[in-house]
């Protein structure tokens, strides 16, 4: 056997330095693709000779107000409104009155704050939504807020926090929308359903299909029998299906109770006889109707935490969903849709869909999408359609609902493995540009939820942070987390709010000082 020496050694080593360093100039930094599905991957020059690991956010006021978070939360509703100076206290009844709010002083605590943008700084698109929260906080009116997005509000993530700050500050309770059937969903509170139940979601790639767009306001319909055909019309048997709510253990108080359970559905092809017992006794009453839209609304003179509805006929109208009430505040209703990238409205009946949102005076509309298209991302110019199709997709929404506000939240950060850290999608940011840019062109707000959390590579922070405030996938909150950006919008919506309340009262002095 050949002795190699020290200088064969150093030169063998100067070698492989040489194809490493080459390596590392030649191969893209998104790897090399060759056939047979094999990939080829290499560390940056930056990388390999200095090592360097990419810049995290730094989140320390987001930290600072998950503690905050938490104190908070020990304060009653009551003493929370008081102490906020929103009501007054008249022999234990509440009072809510309008007061001027020093908005700059607001802005300059809130330095970290995210703010809702609008093109020119036009607010003026919230007015609709504002005008509802007074017509609730003063004359005890009654409005709906619809909260649509994709798996970063599923189980009621998100939405559960702003409904209860909403509903505290300007009156109501109760969770709001649910669907007829639990098939296929997270469950936002104790859901059961007897067997034979169908659902049928404008926005699941797998399952279901609907046989007519009728998906309503939630997106989706539920049957009990399969969908009516001319086979089916000559059946006799008479089916029975039953759905239990029970909102005892929902995340917060304000869902706990409901006083109001209104059940909307499309025609109905023969009579339903529709029983639910409270306490120990039993109660008839009948779907009918023929129209697009129909709806059955009962009424309990105390707030109950459940409810079970038993439906009998030979064949089943579309149920739209189920919704759980107060009779007065604000109703704010979750609709998420997993792996959905919001571009599904032109699936819904617009007619329905606005006789719906109509029937329930709805308010506000939500749209939180654009996470679910950056995996597939090639490059900007895919960022830019994206964007103009979801452009489409909110005129869709704004001509089948005129009187409402809408405001579109863009994605969260979310970060990819590259080599041995997780960074941004590239491309990211152009998605959100895009989905700004679709945003002013439709003359809505747009809420930089990425911005929001610190902008690039802030996920990891929020996912290393203790308590971890985002899973390990690195895309979805934890339900701390969910609670901070949840506060971080509430807070960007409410110094619209206190901006546009500080004008209504500079208007009534005016009025009553000439």
């Amino acid at each position: 056997m050949t002795e190699r020496g020290p200088g064969f050694i150093l030169v063998f080593m100067l070698m492989v330095t040489a194809v490493l360093i080459g390596l590392s100039l030649v191969v893209p930094d998104k790897g090399m693709q060759f056939a047979l599905d094999f990939e080829l991957k290499y560390p940056s020059f930056d990388r390999l000779v200095n090592n360097q690991s990419p810049e995290y956010a730094d989140i320390t006021s987001t930290i600072a107000l998950s503690d905050s978070l938490n104190e908070v939360d020990q304060i009653s509703d009551q003493e929370l409104e008081i102490a906020l100076g929103m009501v007054d206290t008249i022999d234990s009844v509440v009072v809510i009155r309008r007061k001027h709010v020093n908005v700059d002083s607001m802005r300059a605590a809130e330095k970290y704050l995210q703010h809702i943008e609008f093109k020119g700084g036009d607010a003026s698109s919230l007015y609709a939504f504002f005008e509802a929260l007074d017509d609730v906080a003063y004359k005890k009116g009654k409005t709906h807020v619809f909260h649509y997005g994709d798996s970063q509000i599923e189980g009621d993530r998100m939405t559960s926090y702003i409904r209860d700050r909403l509903q505290k500050r300007f009156g109501g309770y109760a969770i709001g929308m649910i669907p007829a059937s639990n098939i296929n969903q997270v469950k936002l509170l104790n859901h059961e359903n007897s067997e034979g139940w169908y659902r049928y979601p404008a926005f699941f790639k797998e399952g279901a299909e609907g046989e007519n767009s009728n998906y309503g306001a939630m997106a989706s319909y539920s049957t009990y029998t399969p969908y009516p055909t001319d086979s089916s019309l000559a059946k006799d048997s008479v089916y029975a299906a039953w759905v239990r709510y029970d909102t005892k253990k929902t995340i917060y108080n304000n869902t706990k109770k409901f006083k109001q359970v209104k059940i909307f559905h499309g025609p109905v092809y023969d009579a339903v006889r529709l029983t639910f017992p409270i306490y120990d006794t039993t109660f008839t009453d009948y779907l009918k109707g023929q129209k697009i839209l129909n709806t059955v609304s009962l009424d309990f003179d105390e707030p109950i935490d459940e409810v079970e509805l038993k439906f009998e006929s030979k064949i089943s109208p579309q149920i739209y969903g189920v919704s759980l009430e107060s009779p007065t505040g604000v109703q704010v209703n979750n609709v998420a849709m997993r792996g959905s990238s919001g571009t599904i409205f032109h699936k819904i009946d617009p007619a329905l869909f606005a006789a719906m949102h109509d029937e329930l005076n709805t308010s506000l509309i939500i749209l939180q999408y654009g996470g679910n298209v950056m995996p597939y991302m090639k490059d900007s110019a895919q960022a830019a359609q994206y964007g103009s199709r979801f452009y489409n997709q909110i005129r869709l929404v704004q001509k089948a609902c005129p009187n409402a506000s809408v405001i579109l939240i863009g994605p969260s950060d979310m970060s990819t493995k590259t080599e041995d850290f997780f960074e941004t999608y590239p491309l990211l940011e152009p998605v959100r540009d895009a989905l700004k840019k679709a945003a002013f062109k439709s003359g809505i707000g747009y809420w930089d939820m990425y911005a929001a959390m610190g902008g690039k590579n802030s996920m990891p922070s929020w996912v290393e942070a203790s308590p971890a405030l985002a899973g390990p996938d690195y895309t979805h909150f934890t339900p701390r987390g969910a609670r901070i950006i949840s506060e971080f919008f509430y807070k960007a919506l409410i110094i619209e709010y206190e901006t546009y309340n500080n004008s209504k009262l500079a208007n009534d002095d005016s009025s009553q000082h000439p």
